[in-house]
């Protein structure tokens, strides 16, 4: 895998932490570099006064945390890591900072289904959606663990029926691919995308299973359940440029499994 530039966005909580874990454990396989986002969310006050927040106690004392957490990632890990922090409305701001930095994924922490002022929901969605760059969801409650599995859901049909993510990472950890597809998705893109992928895996010397759900039952369910059957802690969707709602259950999931949401 090319090396890097991982942006995990980060509110000091238990959730945001975990994310950065996550983050920091691809940068050290991969030598990349994490950034840090802190967003200030402040109101439509004039600039006199966003001067004044800049400068007081709260702010100094969040970016005091923010360069504790990056050096310790540089000492702990010997993983390269800044911080950055803007002012302005979430949503909007994400998109920016991704161009800014240049940066190739974006990890975010949850509190999963639950939660009050944290990235839930259709909050969630939202940001990734203002993102172009893959998405990576980590829940407060997820263990992380070595991506021995990897289950990959094809239920849309994005122009290339392998991610150059899905590969990069498949080739990383050498890890079994198990590719999902529904049964009312039977015709000739699913064969030529079964194609694409075999012709990739036996190239590759990789391991891949091809597994189909009902297209006429609960989806997201199906396909939780079919992680936890293939012992998979890593979960990967493809947005394919559409609204990331749809994948909220995947997302919050109950079992905590990690979700790439692809762009």
């Amino acid at each position: 895998m090319n090396t890097k530039r991982l942006l995990v966005a980060t509110d000091l909580s238990d959730a945001s932490q975990k994310a950065t874990d996550c983050a920091v454990a691809l940068a050290k396989k991969t030598d990349s570099e994490i950034i840090l986002l802190h967003i200030f969310e402040v109101a439509d006050v004039d600039d006199y006064a966003k001067q004044m927040m800049a400068t007081n106690f709260l702010s100094r004392d969040i970016k005091r945390q923010l360069q504790e957490a990056a050096d310790d990632i540089q000492l702990q890990h010997n993983v390269k890591a800044n911080y950055l922090t803007k002012d302005g409305e979430l949503f909007g701001l994400i998109a920016e900072v991704f161009t800014e930095t240049n940066s190739d994924i974006l990890y975010i922490g949850t509190h999963g289904v639950h939660g009050v002022q944290h990235l839930t929901g259709s909050f969630l969605a939202q940001t990734i959606d203002n993102t172009q760059k893959p998405t990576w969801v980590i829940q407060k409650q997820t263990s992380i663990k070595a991506y021995e599995n990897i289950l990959v859901y094809l239920d849309e049909f994005p122009g290339q029926a392998l991610h150059p993510l899905t590969l990069e990472l498949a080739l990383l950890y050498k890890t079994n691919m198990h590719f999902v597809f529904t049964e009312a998705n039977n015709g000739y893109a699913v064969t030529e995308m079964v194609n694409t992928i075999e012709k990739t895996m036996k190239e590759n010397d990789l391991s891949y299973t091809l597994n189909f759900i009902s297209d006429k039952l609960d989806k997201p369910h199906q396909l939780i359940e079919m992680a936890q059957e293939k012992s998979s802690p890593l979960i990967i969707v493809n947005r394919d440029g559409k609204d990331s709602g749809r994948h909220i259950p995947i997302l919050t999931n109950k079992h905590h499994i990690e979700v790439v949401c692809l762009y």
